[in-house]
């Protein structure tokens, strides 16, 4: 080990202070790190030298360990062959980033397209329904049945007693959340026809029996329905809903129908006949009893 002399030329006085035995203890202790860091140089240096020139003996073979570092080092540094695959999945990953860079560069600015609905436009199968969903709405609209609301300042406010009549007003156009608001149907001829006939059903069939009607009255609360036929039976039934629109149309279509109503009007009539006899009897008697 060489030694290391400092050589004080200035003079310092705080040598002595507990900053500058710091400072001389600091110069030392580098001064010694570097000779250890050249000694360790000088060392790996020559041991390197030694190892490159060594021979190294694999089955019987002398080689040298340069040849056999560079071959470890080559294999080392030699990449696998890429795959196709490899190779599309790359190029892909590559324009992704491309344009993810390009779109946070330039950002696309956003148009205001306006919305422009044609009410002339002759084109299209939806024209009258939509022409018929803006005349509803028009008549449906506050404006249309007040036209003066926009001048008033406030809603018109109902008293005490008007309310209860428009509340029952309203009740009575459904049945209630109990019948799933069941509304009442306006009742034409035909919608009375119907009701008859579904009244006097056991009038209909003899060999069928009915529960008795709760009304006498026609029913206030109804809907009517259409069944809709299975697809299977479309070649069956598909000029039913044209031929038989309703009851009525149905029941005369029926022949035995029509034979059974025959009979039952011959008896009737014949019933009648047998007995209108007493029916004279029975004016006579009241006539003569008027006159007395």
């Amino acid at each position: 080990m060489s030694s290391i002399f400092m050589l004080d030329t200035a003079g310092d006085q705080n040598l002595l202070n507990e900053q500058g035995s710091n400072l001389l203890y600091r110069s030392l202790s580098a001064g010694q790190e570097r000779l250890q860091l050249q000694d360790s140089d000088q060392d790996a240096s020559s041991s390197d030298e030694d190892d490159e020139n060594a021979e190294i003996e694999l089955f019987g073979v002398k080689l040298n360990s340069k040849d056999v570092s560079k071959a470890i080092g080559s294999g080392r540094n030699t990449k696998p062959n890429q795959t196709k695959v490899a190779e599309e999945l790359d190029e892909v990953t590559e324009k992704l980033a491309k344009a993810v860079e390009n779109s946070s560069k330039h950002k696309a600015k956003k148009r205001r397209t306006k919305h422009v609905v044609d009410l002339d436009h002759t084109e299209g199968p939806d024209l009258s329904m939509r022409k018929e969903n803006i005349v509803k709405d028009m008549q449906d609209a506050r404006r249309a049945k007040n036209p003066g609301l926009d001048k008033e300042h406030a809603l018109p406010i109902v008293g005490k007693r008007k309310q209860p009549i428009l509340n029952r007003i309203e009740r009575a156009k459904t049945k209630g959340s109990g019948w799933f608001d069941l509304p009442a149907t306006e009742i034409t001829d035909e919608m009375r026809n119907e009701l008859k006939i579904i009244q006097m059903r056991s009038v209909l069939d003899p060999k069928h029996f009915y529960k008795k009607n709760d009304l006498k009255v026609l029913p206030k609360y109804f809907q009517i329905g259409t069944v809709q036929h299975s697809p299977l039976d479309h070649y069956r039934e598909k000029n039913t809903r044209k031929s038989k629109k309703s009851l009525v149309d149905e029941l005369l279509a029926d022949e035995a129908f029509q034979k059974f109503n025959k009979r039952k009007y011959n008896e009737v009539i014949q019933r009648t006949d047998k007995y209108a006899h007493r029916k004279a009897m029975k004016k006579m008697k009241k006539l003569k009893k008027n006159k007395k």
